[in-house]
């Protein structure tokens, strides 16, 4: 293929010439994967379950891993000019040449792509009439709930990787004499967190709502998702390092998995329980020699600042000659030495997520903060030499008024003042940039039961919000597009009707007319509160939480009552602890 297609071989080879952490191995007499990252090469390349696979497949001697991205522009320009199918990155073959398919999903947005690519890769977009390699899914959005995609993949391996896939891949080797579908029955069977959608069969009762789910085989009636239980060092790192991707010249160190604030709204709070923070000491080593070797270490996790010790790994890359970066904060564990670090680092803004303007509204999501803390936070930061500040809101929570949205812009305004006030005393101007974004309920949360707000009700908040702030200097209000997260929204929470409407997104057509394809109208998926008994799509996985518990959690919401946070050694309210 790479004689056939020359242009795009060779931008191929421009991109691994300037990256480091590539893998080339010689196909025969191993087992053949492709890896789909169903965004671009500069979305990708920061992705540490993408990182992760890539990499346990390629320690294997009997395997070999190549990876595939969405073609950007100049890509996609090659590809319309040669009339190629898709190919991977390392040697410019076509997917369908390969033994396996895999694909990892981080967002649901990112969904239609991941069907464009299928299409483009010659493998369609109906697993039913597939006669090529398997296409088997994993990553947190299938871990949430992957129905929505049933008819368009083989099969989806849900979990965490560094538990799941070695156990898979030695199954499937030893099914790959059989016909496809008794090899998918035997993977369902065998292999832990494997779930073959074909194998399963979704009733409907006459007003839509799922009415049954039933195996059709000797399949788990519940298919469990395993978690990573060993050491902290073992979770993800960086494996790619390229200059231009953002992020792509950092070496990415997870160091922690989950967390442990219990906010409502978050799906990875609850299917990563229990939480697996790590200490500074168990990553010491390794940041310093990415300090060395990289110069900049970024440190992933929900929540950076609630590692122990971790002003003192912050000091351990500064002093090996390196600059720091962290993927969150909260500002309530937010102290002197990490701000030093950061400031010392160049970092000219950092992020903190309030979430809902208003004490009342915080305290429904759980969130744990109040003002005080956020205004010490934004002064200490300040102060300690990062300029600016990032805020996080989101609009359309449960039970928001209009009241919540004034409290919002009276709280952005205190904080930019707060920015402002810091930052002259430091003779430099602070800015604040505001990122208003739609809450989208999603399984697996206290929130999953509930309706997002309508489009209508979305766009007025979020101008009336723009247009209060508007007249204040340094401050910058950027918003999501709504109907955006309308499409997030269905797929987080639909079922395999939806396939069409998804198939219809990767064709180029608009929301509303994708989804009309589902033969449901959209507001059944967007717009309408489910009640407790409805049996949910995504009920057939086991996360190990309880389903009573995220029930009690939604019942404490409404009624302002906040719970307490993640306490694995002593606490077994939601039974992943158990």
């Amino acid at each position: 293929m790479a004689r056939q297609a020359p242009q795009l071989a060779q931008y191929h080879r421009s991109l691994l010439e300037r990256e480091r952490g590539s893998v080339r191995k010689e196909p025969g007499g191993r087992l053949n994967v492709a890896l789909i990252y169903p965004n671009t090469y500069a979305v990708g390349m920061a992705n540490l379950g993408l990182a992760t696979v890539y990499r346990l497949i390629n320690e294997r001697a009997d395997a070999l891993c190549e990876r595939v991205f969405l073609p950007d522009r100049q890509e996609a320009a090659l590809y319309h000019k040669t009339g190629a199918p898709l190919l991977t990155l390392e040697s410019s073959r076509p997917l369908a040449g390969f033994d396996l398919v895999l694909a990892t999903l981080s967002f649901e947005n990112d969904a239609p792509h991941l069907a464009a690519m299928l299409d483009m890769a010659g493998l369609g977009l109906e697993a039913a009439q597939r006669h090529g390699p398997l296409v088997i899914a994993g990553g947190v959005v299938p871990m949430l709930n992957p129905e929505p995609l049933a008819d368009l993949l083989d099969g989806f391996l849900l979990g965490e990787a560094e538990v799941v896939l070695e156990p898979f891949l030695e199954a499937f080797q030893e099914a790959a004499h059989l016909e496809r579908r008794q090899a998918l029955l035997t993977l369902a069977q065998q292999v832990p967190g494997f779930y073959a959608p074909g194998f399963y069969q979704p009733t409907y009762a006459p007003d839509g709502a799922l009415a049954a789910f039933t195996p059709l085989a000797q399949v788990p009636q519940r298919v469990a998702v395993p978690k990573y239980q060993g050491p902290a060092a073992g979770l993800a790192r960086s494996v790619f390092h390229a200059p231009g991707p953002q992020f792509g010249d950092m070496a990415l160190i997870e160091v922690g998995r989950g967390c442990g604030h219990a906010c409502r709204f978050c799906a990875a709070g609850h299917v990563y329980r229990p939480p697996r923070l790590g200490q500074a000491s168990d990553f010491l080593e390794a940041a310093a020699q990415a300090a060395r070797q990289w110069g900049r270490v970024g440190l992933v996790s929900a929540a950076v600042s609630d590692i122990e010790g971790i002003e003192d790994l912050a000091a351990a890359v500064l002093k090996q000659g390196g600059k720091l970066s962290v993927s969150s904060l909260r500002a309530d564990r937010l102290g002197p030495g990490l701000v030093k670090a950061l400031a010392q680092s160049r970092h000219q803004t950092v992020a903190l997520a309030p979430e809902a303007g208003s004490a009342r509204l915080r305290r429904v999501i759980n969130k744990h903060l109040d003002e005080d803390q956020l205004l010490r936070a934004a002064e200490l930061l300040i102060r300690g030499g990062v300029p600016n500040l990032k805020l996080y809101f989101m609009v359309g929570l449960p039970s928001e008024t209009g009241e919540d949205v004034a409290e919002l812009i009276g709280l952005a305004r205190r904080l930019r003042q707060q920015v402002v006030s810091a930052a002259g005393q430091r003779g430099h101007l602070g800015r604040v940039t505001l990122s208003l974004n739609a809450f989208v309920p999603k399984p697996w949360t206290p929130f999953q039961w509930q309706p997002m707000a309508p489009l209508k009700l979305l766009k007025e908040r979020m101008a009336r919000v723009r247009k209060e702030l508007k007249p204040l200097a340094n401050l910058k209000v950027i918003c999501d597009l709504p109907k955006h997260a309308q499409v997030q929204a269905a797929i987080a929470r639909g079922d395999r009707r939806l396939g069409p409407a998804i198939a219809g997104l990767s064709q180029g057509l608009g929301p509303q007319a994708a989804l009309a394809r589902a033969g449901v109208a959209a507001d059944f998926y967007i717009l309408r509160q489910r009640p407790y008994e409805e049996l949910l799509p995504w009920d057939f996985l086991d996360h190990g939480i309880s389903r009573a518990y995220l029930w009690q959690e939604a019942r404490a919401a409404l009624e302002g009552q906040q719970s307490p946070a993640c306490a694995p050694a002593t606490c077994r309210r939601c039974g992943a602890c158990t």
